[in-house]
């Protein structure tokens, strides 16, 4: 009884466990039914594949006797002694005689057959060579004639036709086969020779088969054209006219729905199931059939699936065990979290919560839980919107309406005591904004407003309020236990929660703490004041906590901008790219920045950058080679940078740069003046009077000087640098037109032939004459 309360209280593990169960049970008894079935269908296929086998070997006998039959009675048709028993109207003796003696030749030559009886239609007359047919006074003569010379019966020429000739109960004792001159069915009205088969020879082969098959427990039968059924043993079941008349209508029935001649039909025949496999004998007379029980004939299929279901039993009891361990292991999880829940409900029994499964009552804990959740968010979002308004617009409300709606949303605020408001903005915040996602930026916000309002809760009355994504506002109440100082753990706390906003989230927060207040229309004045105060992180750098008498001289300072002769000292310096002089004139004057109003920092460190974009600026126009240091990004620095410190070091930065830029102005003179030589020898190298003398007048500096600057820079004198253009210049005149060579050292500024033949050969080891003919050739 325990364990049945034990599972009937837990509703949801029964449903798991019997689903579970049912599962298997499904499959397990599916799978031993198509199994059976898939077994039973393929010993049916074998089965009718190993009949169709033995009657096809049956019908192969049976046309190797209808063959045989067939050859002999057209021998016997065609003999010329029985032909006057067959056709003469008035038969001699001797005839009849020669006759009898030749019936009985064939008889004794032929094993198989019974007796042979030659019909004279003229006659009207039999002749044989049976005794029975000689002595039983016409008895064997009657049933001859009313079986097989009945014109209202026509019998088929050529084929086997069972009859019984001389038993008196009727049974087939003998095979007839009629032979005429024609294919037409005999009717008696012409003559013909009837050879009777020993019946014993055809059941010959049936029998064979029948031992041979004696495995399936079956019977091998000849059916023939009206449905009588033909067997070697004379006990055979379904000799009955009723079981005939059903196997004929079943086999019919079949070959007519396939359209096929052999296959096989499952039925009830006296009253037990049988399988009958039938087969055409070739001929289109008879249809083989071969009839087996098929109770024996599955009876491995029987055991086989006896043992299949005994087996599923036995896995079926193992997959109840396996569910109800599968079951405990899936509930497990389930019952561990109902411990933790279950002591949280007292009023469970009260509430219904048994009426369902575990599952309901855990959704419905969640959604009570739910509900309350809203409600704590509907009343924190009202919450936090009535203290952004006390932040931004305290002076609309009076003293008794904020005290009213903080005493009604129960905010953490004092009604009596002094107050004072914090702000911490979040340090670099542009980075902060363009890394984080906007979801990231919600998680980031609600840890930093619950971890300081969690520190600060320890000491002080505190609410705590995001207010646009970049700082958190804390509003604070005097503490109890503030008797000497007020306030005077305000800043440890929130250096503490500085540091541990940035050991677990890596933010830093600069923080701003107005003066203390005593009215709650004065919030605003007190936020605004925190916020302005936060601003001097500019001065003071990042984390740093600061309160209105740490930046006195800034909020007292009248000075509004630099002095001029600082900003003139700036400029002078960097034109004369003097870097030492820029940073000394730099170190002043963020030193006397550092004394301003915030608003008159951000200015001044503009007008900073301006100076020295226009000094840059000139510094460029009057280079002759084009200034290479990008100045445009120097707008930005007053915007981006936030600390004073990282202002001055951009702009020092920027103005190595510019000075660094100014330094190889002689190199880059000297290049150019270098590369203005080489497009004069370009231009004017077929001029005879070129020389280093004349191009150092043109450019204006002495001959020594261009000299020297051109064999340093270049490994050669402009001289051999003259004649390797020239030289150049002839061998492409020498391969491309007709010229001659006196006219090529026209153009090329050679007077003197034989100096030209030497530099030429010297630089291509070959004559002028030569180098061209060679080209022409190649």
């Amino acid at each position: 009884m325990k364990v049945f309360g034990f599972y009937k209280s837990k509703k949801y593990l029964q449903r798991v466990m019997f689903s579970i169960m049912a599962s298997m049970v499904i499959v397990l008894i599916a799978s031993s039914v198509s199994n059976t079935y898939i077994l039973e269908k393929s010993v049916k296929s074998i089965q009718e594949e190993s009949n169709l086998k033995v009657l096809s070997q049956i019908q192969y006998n049976l046309s190797y006797m209808n063959d045989i039959i067939t050859r002999l009675s057209n021998f016997v048709y065609r003999d010329h002694f029985l032909i006057p028993l067959m056709f003469n109207d008035d038969l001699p003796k001797m005839d009849l005689i020669r006759g009898h003696r030749q019936m009985s030749n064939i008889m004794e030559s032929s094993s198989f057959l019974h007796s042979m009886v030659i019909y004279n239609k003229s006659q009207s007359e039999l002749y044989g060579t049976s005794s029975s047919l000689l002595l039983d006074g016409g008895v064997t003569k009657d049933k001859i004639r009313s079986v097989l010379l009945d014109p209202s019966h026509p019998q088929p020429t050529n084929r086997l036709i069972p009859m019984s000739l001389e038993k008196e109960d009727g049974r087939i004792d003998t095979f007839a086969f009629i032979v005429t001159d024609s294919l037409k069915s005999f009717t008696g009205s012409q003559s013909a020779i009837i050879l009777f088969i020993k019946s014993e020879w055809v059941f010959d082969s049936l029998r064979k088969m029948n031992v041979a098959s004696n495995r399936d427990q079956g019977e091998i039968y000849i059916q023939t054209q009206n449905g009588q059924l033909l067997s070697s043993n004379p006990n055979s079941f379904f000799m009955s006219d009723l079981d005939q008349a059903h196997i004929k209508d079943l086999v019919l029935t079949d070959k007519a729905a396939g359209s096929h001649t052999s296959g096989f039909v499952i039925d009830h025949l006296s009253n037990q199931k049988e399988m009958v496999t039938y087969m055409d004998d070739g001929l289109g007379s008879w249809t083989i059939l071969y009839i087996q029980s098929y109770e024996k004939l599955m009876e491995e299929v029987t055991k086989t699936r006896n043992q299949s279901l005994l087996l599923s039993g036995l896995f079926l009891l193992l997959a109840i065990g396996i569910s109800i361990w599968l079951s405990y292991k899936l509930y497990n999880p389930i019952e561990n979290m109902l411990k933790r829940i279950r002591p949280h409900l007292p009023n469970e029994r009260d509430s219904g919560i048994n009426t369902v499964d575990e599952l309901g009552m855990m959704g419905d804990n969640y959604m009570k839980l739910t509900e309350r959740l809203n409600e704590i968010s509907s009343e924190q979002i009202v919450s936090k919107y009535y203290i952004r308004r006390f932040l931004t617009d305290s002076q609309l409300f009076s003293h008794h309406d904020m005290q009213h709606l903080i005493e009604k949303h129960e905010l953490n605020i004092s009604v009596k005591e002094e107050m004072l408001v914090c702000v911490m903005k979040i340090d670099n915040f542009a980075a902060y904004d363009n890394m984080m996602t906007g979801a990231s930026k919600k998680l980031y916000n609600f840890a930093i407003v619950n971890i300081s309002q969690e520190i600060m809760s320890r000491h002080y009355p505190c609410e705590a309020v995001e207010i646009r994504g970049d700082h958190v506002v804390l509003i604070l109440s005097r503490s109890v236990y503030d008797q000497t100082l007020l306030f005077e753990q305000v800043a440890p706390l929130l250096q503490e929660i500085q540091d541990t906003i940035e050991r677990y989230y890596s933010i830093s927060l600069s923080c701003g703490i107005s003066d203390i207040i005593t009215q709650y229309p004065f919030l605003s004045t007190a936020y605004t004041q925190a916020l302005r105060l936060s601003q001097y992180m500019i001065v003071k750098g990042r984390k740093a906590i600061i309160r209105s008498e740490d930046i006195k001289e800034n909020l007292a300072s009248k000075q509004m901008s630099l002095p001029d002769i600082v900003e003139r000292r700036l400029a002078e310096a960097l034109k004369k790219g003097q870097l030492t002089n820029v940073g000394t004139e730099l170190e002043k004057a963020f030193s006397l920045i550092a004394s301003f109003n915030y608003d008159d920092m951000i200015r001044t460190v503009s007008n900073l950058a301006w100076i020295i974009r226009k000094a840059a600026s000139d510094i460029s126009d009057n280079r002759i080679v084009s200034f290479s240091v990008d100045i445009d990004y120097i707008h930005q620095i007053a915007k981006e940078k936030e600390t004073l410190e990282e202002m001055y070091l951009s702009l020092l930065s920027l103005c190595a740069k510019i000075c660094e830029g100014q330094r190889p102005a002689n190199m880059e003179r000297n290049e150019m003046m270098l590369e203005t030589v080489k497009e004069l020898i370009e231009q004017k190298f077929s001029d005879i009077n070129l020389s280093q003398q004349s191009i150092a007048m043109t450019v204006k500096l002495s001959s020594a000087y261009i000299g020297k600057l051109f064999k340093e820079n270049y490994k050669m004198s402009i001289t051999e640098y003259i004649n390797e253009v020239r030289l150049k210049h002839a061998q492409i005149l020498l391969e491309q037109d007709n010229y001659t060579i006196t006219e090529i050292m026209d153009r090329c500024g050679y007077a003197n032939q034989s100096y030209f033949f030497r530099l030429f050969k010297g630089k291509v080891g070959s004559t002028p004459k030569e180098y061209r003919m060679k080209k022409s050739i190649s």
